[in-house]
């Protein structure tokens, strides 16, 4: 009976052994859940996120050579916990004006981007599709939105 008393003593899972590891256990989890956390902040939670609302916007039908313009504008939300500051665009076209809020776009909250369409240097006619790419302070940098219209004569 001695040696089954002695066996159970020094079982790995007996309640006396299982009490000197618990400040180890603690420690590990509370450095666990420390980086775990500084990850997810470092990793992009803790960042801006635009939210539009579309990516594309139909300008509808501009005559050719006419000092004609349209003017859509895109919904952006930031989702992020992190101001989100527009930085820049790029067009394919130069018949594209993009304008961009100037002021850093807090949490939650909406802005307007307004693209204008100008269709009095362009010679193609049918429908014309744009890619304007919007570049920000936030986890992938940037976002492409989409304008197209139809030019006629």
């Amino acid at each position: 009976m001695r040696r089954v008393q002695t066996v159970i003593h020094q079982h790995p899972f007996h309640l006396q052994t299982h009490r000197k590891r618990l400040p180890l256990d603690a420690a590990r989890i509370f450095c666990s859940l420390f980086f775990a956390t500084l990850l997810c902040n470092v990793s992009g939670w803790a960042q801006p996120r635009p939210a539009f609302r579309e990516l594309m916007a139909d300008v509808g039908q501009l005559s050719v050579g006419r000092a004609e313009k349209r003017t859509v504008t895109f919904e952006c939300r930031n989702v992020g916990t992190e101001p989100l500051v527009f930085d820049h665009t790029e067009s394919m076209c130069p018949c594209v004006e993009v304008k961009l809020p100037k002021k850093p776009l807090k949490p939650n909250k909406t802005a307007r981007i307004r693209v204008t369409f100008h269709a009095r240097d362009l010679d193609d006619r049918g429908v014309v599709g744009n890619v304007i790419t919007i570049f920000y302070n936030g986890p992938g940098q940037y976002t492409r939105i989409r304008v197209r219209a139809e030019l006629t004569d």
